[in-house]
């Protein structure tokens, strides 16, 4: 067994756990990267970039759920104490400067959730691309008007959080630099990690890393896992909305067939379809008049193939789903046009509903039918993202829509 020196052990005494180091240098990363992107990201015109203002969340995000575990890390493992040369104010500043950085560290996180919740644009976050991260509850649903007068409130909160933030980096790096390079014995090396120190001492050791890393993880997990509950029951509660193809005159092959759209984003395409659907189909080319189709849509289907794309459409901005879950579809006024047909199709999203053209080709062989169709609709008619983008500067005002049917007769 190896016996430490009295000068050992307390050079050991003066160092930091390595986890402590560890989440120090993180935290430190992640909080200058994080400001970074917050002077960056808007272009030369002010439009956001968003995928900055996703990575700016992310970090942000990250920040709260690493300081959560550096919180409970410093209450189990309690920092060494500083050097007896130091004086009192002095360490009273340093003190103080530490619970301001705790303070920020969770504060900073916590108003940007705020701002991003009560944002008048309801843009969805999504953790580095993958993860869905929930609004805050209540903040969406407030009336736009309210969230348009609270949101430069917010975000003067939020900048000038990073403002004192600023200030406590400088005086903790005046003061470090103060002490490791004057007369007293420094403090750096306490928070340098050990391959970048060549006269380490031992790190301290540690105790409950399953408890404080466990907090974290607890807190992350359960929001995160709101999102998942939220789709589940947005998918029961579209469960038997589709309209029943029993007494219908076909049969559509789901497999075979898709309703989809695109459009514009920032001036680049966008595409999506709708997963889950379901149309009643009496449609005979020699009975036109007598003719009607009726299509139900669940609005939680749907899948651009960006988590961002589908988080922010199922919101009330756009598609409501929780208090909309179905959007229909009624085709009625069958006409011949060239070598196809035409019909006026009624779209009801929410609490909107408009008429547009609906021109469609239809193949029918013996028993089996292969109908397509397109139409164009208006977002301002649809009543979506008229609070965050009426003027369509971000996403284009037509929407086009595509129609792909393959059925087969009923039987009987």
């Amino acid at each position: 067994m190896t016996t430490l020196s009295a000068d050992e052990t307390s050079a050991r005494s003066e160092r930091y756990s390595a986890v402590a180091i560890a989440l120090h240098w993180v935290l430190a990363l992640a909080l200058a990267a994080m400001i970074a992107l917050g002077w960056n990201m808007r272009d030369g015109e002010g439009r956001p970039i968003e995928w900055m203002f996703q990575l700016h969340k992310s970090l942000g995000i990250t920040i709260l759920v690493l300081t959560i575990a550096r919180l409970g890390w410093r209450f189990l493992n309690p920092p060494p104490p500083l050097p007896d040369g130091m004086k009192p104010l002095e360490k009273t500043v340093s003190h103080l400067v530490h619970v301001g950085f705790y303070a920020l560290m969770v504060l900073m996180p916590l108003s940007g959730w705020v701002l991003v919740s009560a944002s008048p644009f309801s843009v969805s976050t999504v953790l580095y691309g993958t993860i869905s991260w929930p609004h805050l509850p209540f903040l969406p649903e407030l009336a736009v008007e309210t969230r348009r007068a609270m949101d430069p409130v917010l975000g003067f909160v939020h900048s000038k959080f990073a403002w004192v933030l600023i200030g406590l980096v400088a005086l903790h790096v005046a003061g470090a630099m103060k002490h490791e390079f004057g007369a007293e014995e420094g403090v750096l090396k306490r928070m340098v990690p050990g391959f970048l120190n060549e006269a380490r001492a031992p790190s301290r050791p540690a105790r409950g890393a399953g408890l404080a890393f466990g907090a974290s993880l607890a807190f992350f997990l359960l929001v995160a896992g709101i999102p998942l509950v939220s789709q589940a029951g947005q998918s029961a509660g579209a469960a038997g909305l589709a309209a029943p193809q029993a007494a219908s005159g076909w049969l559509v092959d789901e497999d075979a067939s898709e309703i989809a759209f695109s459009g514009l984003h920032e001036g680049r395409p966008f595409a999506g379809t709708f997963r889950d659907w379901s149309a009643s189909i009496a449609f005979d080319p020699d009975a036109l008049g007598t003719s009607k189709v009726s299509v139900s849509i669940a609005a939680a289907s749907v899948d651009t193939g960006q988590a961002l794309y589908n988080d922010t459409l199922k919101a009330s901005e756009w598609f409501g789903v929780s208090k909309f879950p179905a959007a229909t579809v009624t085709l009625g006024s069958f006409a011949e046009a060239g070598t196809g047909y035409t019909a006026d199709a009624t779209i009801t999203i929410k609490e909107a509903a408009v008429t547009v053209p609906f021109a469609f080709d239809l193949l029918i062989e013996g028993d089996r039918a292969d109908m397509r169709g397109r139409a164009t609709l208006s977002r301002t008619e649809l009543d979506l993202g008229q609070s965050s983008d009426p003027g369509a500067d971000y996403v284009s005002e037509d929407i086009e829509v595509t129609v792909t049917v393959k059925a087969s007769r009923a039987p009987g």
